[in-house]
């Protein structure tokens, strides 16, 4: 009998038990399972930052190998049209004029950028503003030694737009070195070389000129920047 009874409850479902059980199980899994899900997303991300100042790097030097000289952009637009050989990725046009026109006449191209590189996170492609963006939103900061100014941004983003954009100033042209323009976790002031680029990670920048960790823990504030020095 007790065979038969356990034979035709089974075959009639699970009791509303079983199922608020299972339940229970599968919201603890997802619990469990999506800060998993965050972490990896977040060294993606920070990979792929990585691979782009990498990138930014090697089209610095290859500009300053062909022309013997540092570019002079005076916007992220100028950035992106001198290093992609003066093609727009997003209207697959070149220019003929302008600063970046000027800076490389012979349109070559140092690195290749798509339509998704200059595309802000969150919005319709082609109708961000022209800057290479790294996977936060935010365009890549860069500077030069020629003793003209860089860009970088003490954000955060309002209403999805980028914000707080700040002149990088090199103080001395080609003398080898550039000044950092915040406070670094590591204490330098001053970066040899002849360019530098960064993103700030998933924070943004403060009225102190620090990086800015949601105010978790100030100590850690730089752990997630992507850095052209470090």
């Amino acid at each position: 009998m007790k065979v038969m009874a356990w034979r035709k409850r089974m075959s009639g479902g699970f009791t509303l038990v079983e199922l608020l059980v299972v339940i229970s199980i599968i919201v603890v899994l997802m619990g469990l399972l999506f800060p998993t899900i965050g972490t990896i997303k977040n060294a993606a991300n920070k990979a792929r930052a990585g691979a782009a100042v990498q990138s930014l790097c090697t089209a610095a030097k290859s500009y300053y190998n062909e022309y013997g000289q540092w570019p002079s952009p005076t916007s992220d637009m100028d950035l992106v049209l001198t290093f992609n050989g003066l093609l727009n990725p997003q209207s697959g046009t070149k220019v003929s004029n302008g600063q970046a026109a000027q800076d490389n006449p012979r349109a070559i191209q140092f690195m290749e950028l798509k339509l998704k590189d200059v595309t802000m996170v969150g919005t319709t492609a082609g109708q961000s503003p022209l800057a290479f963006y790294d996977p936060w939103g935010m365009p890549y900061a860069y500077c030069f030694d020629n003793g003209k100014k860089g860009n970088y941004y003490q954000g955060p983003l309002q209403n999805g737009t980028p914000s707080g954009a700040q002149g990088w100033t090199d103080q001395n042209a080609y003398d080898n070195q550039l000044t950092v323009p915040f406070k670094d976790d590591s204490g330098a002031t001053i970066l040899p070389g002849g360019f530098a680029f960064f993103s700030d990670g998933p924070d943004t920048r403060t009225g102190t000129d620090q990086s800015d960790p949601g105010s978790k823990n100030p100590a850690k504030a730089y752990e997630d920047d992507v850095r052209s020095w470090r």
